[in-house]
This record gives C-alpha cells, structure tokens and sequence, in this order.
C-alpha cells in the first residue's frame, strides 16, 4: 500500500494497491455518503463495475451509469443526462459520485459532481495510466465545440483509490497514452524519473517495470508538490501543460482519427523540445529521444499537417489571452518556464518543425 496526502482547498489521500477497489468501503466509509453514483464507461463496466457494486451495496445505496467510451462523452448533452440521473434517484448534498475509468470519466464525473446541488461528494477510481495524473489536482471539465475542457473548474476528489490491478488490462496504446504524461513529469520536474523511465522501459512499456520501480507514486509526487504550491495554475501549476498546447490542438483538429491523449501530448512536447532548443541553444530535441519513443511505438508524425487550423485552435487555448500562443518551454531538463508568441511565429516554427521530423527517417506517421 502507497498513500500520499494531497494539501490543498480539501485535503485528500491518494491510496494505490493491488485489488483496492476490493476493500474500497473501508476508504469510503468514513465520509458518511447517503447514496453514491458510479459513472464509468462501456469498456471499464465490463471488468471493474461488478466488483466495486458487489463491494459497496451492501453498506449505501448504489447506483450506476454507464457512459460509451471517448472523449466525445465530455459534452453538454452527457452532462445533462448525469444531471438528470442524480436527480430522479434523489441524490443530496450528502451523496457522491464515484469516476470509475480513465482521464474521460474523471473529467466528467467530476464536473457533474462539482455542479450538482453546488456540489457533492467526488471519488476518483482511476482505471489507467493516464488518470494517474488526471485525477490528482481537482481539475474537472467539458468540452464545446471541439475545444478541450473549455467549460470546468478545480474540484478536488475527496480521495483517491487507485487500483494497480486495472494496469493490467490496458492495451499498448493506452499504456502509450499515460506514459507520456510520465515522461512529462521527467521533463518539468525529476531528471532522474526520466533517465529511469528510458532505462527500463527501453523497447517496450511494461506495467510490471513501472510497478517495481514505484513509478506511479514518484510520477504523482511530482504532480502533487506542484499543485500544493499552485493549486489553481496562476504561477507554476502551468509548467504542468507542457506539451499540451499543441497536443490539445492535435487532438481537436484530428478528432476523426480518435487519437489518444497521450499521443498528442507526446507530438506537443517534442515541438516545445524543438522551440526550446532554437531558444536556448540546448540538445533537448534529439534523435536519441524520438528513437527511443518510437521504439515504444510512438508515431510523431502527421501524414498531413494542417498548420493554420493548428495554430486557429492552438489561439483558442484556454490559457492564451491577449492573442498569443502561450507555450511552456524548457531552459534546461527541470527548468520549465512559459513563453508567449503571435500566431505568425508559431506557424513558421510549426513548418520548420515538421521539415525537421521528416528529416529522420526512422519516424513513423499517426495517421
């Protein structure tokens, strides 16, 4: 068992164990829910709902709801439905809701359980490797109009269960899609967890490395000290976005070809490598790098690259103002900082960007 408190507006524990969701009303138990709705997906419902139900019926009322999967779900129409879920089951302020599943249903969950009766009881299950840092930091969200998490707002969980267990049944490209945010976490903050991360997961992401090597619990402490000192991202929770800016425009523009996540992230911090590079006069972006990224079978590369709506939905960010494209750069491995450019001088670095990816023969397109 690995606990870590979380200091903020409501502090919280972060519990991860094999098999947690097993015991998980002795976790539960204390905050005294009246009724509690488990919101998760088709595909999570499939291993994991039965067992949290069979675990919590028989001490509170249980509800669930099972939501497709996708990041489509995070609209309007699924939050009015989960509005109007909770509300003909006469759930209180004393009730909650519980997210079983990934970044997806984390986000969701948490903004319906954020705005119901003004809020109500929150319980993160996080069921990938990728909510293990979505689901610390209370940043809950929809999106609109093809604009990620553009309607939301910080609402911690009450706890965290983390079920080590649920790794097992990820497929590489989920896995792909949380490890980037790993690698993120190596980059802003921790070094070492990066040089770890490429020693042992050197051809291939293995649950069992990263379990043995306690990596979900350094990459969380990472998120964690940076959040404490930031709850609500005006200074240094930003460094946090680090490939994102790109990787959120990635993921809304190309939304038709269902990428993950993590894979756009991974394209986005290569770009802030490159633009830190061409600032700082450093080797960040290198081809020991992309190798090793592709050898895990990332593929950072567009068969066509659509600059201007890139750029169009990167000025859409919701942390950009005043025009610009804000961007968190590296001045060395651990030295985030922000950088803001007009639309013209991303588009040129996007376009010397791609000439550059398409230089190294040995990287392979998204799609």
């Amino acid at each position: 068992m690995k606990k870590i408190e979380v200091k903020s507006i409501r502090n919280y524990w972060i519990y991860i164990d094999q098999g947690i969701r097993k015991r998980a009303w002795d976790y539960i138990k204390p905050f005294s829910f009246n009724q509690i709705a488990i919101i998760t997906d088709e595909n999570v419902a499939n291993y994991y709902l039965n067992d949290l139900v069979e675990e919590l019926s028989p001490h509170v009322t249980v509800k669930s709801y099972i939501l497709p999967s996708g990041e489509w779900i995070k609209s309007l129409n699924y939050f009015q439905d989960l509005q109007e879920f909770l509300l003909k089951h006469y759930f209180d302020r004393n009730s909650a809701v519980i997210a079983l599943g990934g970044g997806v249903i984390g986000d969701l969950a948490g903004f319906v359980a954020s705005t119901y009766m003004r809020g109500i009881g929150f319980i993160q299950m996080p069921t990938t490797l990728l909510a293990h840092d979505s689901s610390v930091g209370g940043k809950v969200a929809i999106n609109l109009e093809g604009t990620k998490n553009i309607i939301g707002q910080f609402y911690t969980p009450h706890i965290v269960l983390y079920d080590e267990e649920t790794l097992e049944t990820l497929t590489s490209k989920e896995l792909r899609s949380g490890f980037a945010e790993v690698v993120k976490h190596g980059f802003i903050s921790d070094p070492n967890l990066l040089k770890l991360l490429m020693d042992i997961c050197s051809n291939s992401i293995e649950v069992k490395q990263l379990k043995s090597n306690d990596v979900l619990r350094t990459s969380i402490q990472v998120k964690k000290e940076i959040i404490e000192q930031d709850e609500r991202e005006l200074d240094i929770r930003r460094y946090l976005n680090f490939g994102h800016t790109l990787g959120h425009a990635i993921e809304s523009v190309y939304s038709s070809y269902k990428p993950t996540h993590g894979e756009c992230v991974m394209i986005g911090m290569i770009f802030a490598l490159y633009i830190s590079d061409q600032l700082n006069d450093q080797k960040l972006y290198n081809p020991r790098f992309l190798q090793w990224i592709t050898r895990l079978g990332y593929r950072v590369d567009l068969s066509k690259w659509d600059i201007s709506r890139l750029v169009d939905q990167m000025l859409n960010d919701k942390k950009n103002y005043e025009q610009k494209v804000h961007f968190v750069l590296l001045e060395g491995l651990s030295k985030p900082y922000v950088k803001s450019f007009d639309a013209e001088d991303v588009h040129q670095l996007l376009d010397q960007f791609i000439k550059e990816l398409k230089q190294h023969k040995f990287i392979k397109t998204l799609f």
